[in-house]
């Protein structure tokens, strides 16, 4: 909220213990690299794990290179395409 990011929805979420929580939601910009998207903020509690999720990678076009430990570019987005009968 400091960041001027409003509460919209509670949502439920589930831990890999399976653990069930319950956390605010919001809607953000993000800009990480010099690309921009939109994704849903999770508000986090004390204790709670600090992550930039998959979503955020995909929305980003973005992957984690494991050696060098930093995001690079994921390359083409796949795209779907119809074609005419």
């Amino acid at each position: 909220e400091s960041l001027g990011i409003a509460r919209v929805n509670e949502r439920h979420f589930r831990q890999a213990d399976g653990t069930v929580l319950a956390r605010w939601t919001g809607g953000v910009i993000l800009r990480v690299v010099g690309i921009q998207t939109w994704d849903e903020a999770v508000f986090a509690e004390p204790g709670d794990l600090i992550l930039l999720g998959a979503h955020s990678l995909e929305g980003l076009n973005l992957r984690i290179d494991p050696v060098s430990k930093q995001l690079i570019d994921a390359g083409p987005a796949p795209a779907a395409a119809t074609r005419a009968a």
